[in-house]
């Protein structure tokens, strides 16, 4: 199964309409951190950084990408929110508690 390749700009803009962005995406003295606890909630949560908003997003998306079918409860919420399909995962985290 090929899977549809998500940009960092493509990320970043979805992450605008996510509720509570704030705690997901914010910068410090280090750089522009960013979350997966939207997805995952905290329990599964893993933060990446980058010197730009846009390196971040990069780094969580090749996570994501990889725990498509990983074994674990990433792989798990990456799997069922439909990822990398924006508008799957739009449903999800709407319909979902975290």
């Amino acid at each position: 199964m090929k899977s549809k390749t998500i940009t960092p700009k493509q990320l970043l803009e979805f992450m605008e309409k996510v509720p509570d962005k704030e705690e997901y995406l914010f910068l410090t003295e280090e750089g522009w951190y960013i979350t997966n606890e939207w997805l995952c909630g905290t329990f599964a949560g893993r933060a990446f950084i980058g010197k730009t908003k846009k390196e971040a997003a990069q780094k969580l998306i090749n996570y994501l990408n990889q725990h498509i079918n990983h074994n674990s409860i990433a792989g798990q919420c990456v799997r069922e929110s439909g990822w990398p399909d924006l508008s799957k995962v739009k449903n999800y985290i709407k319909n979902k508690e975290i």
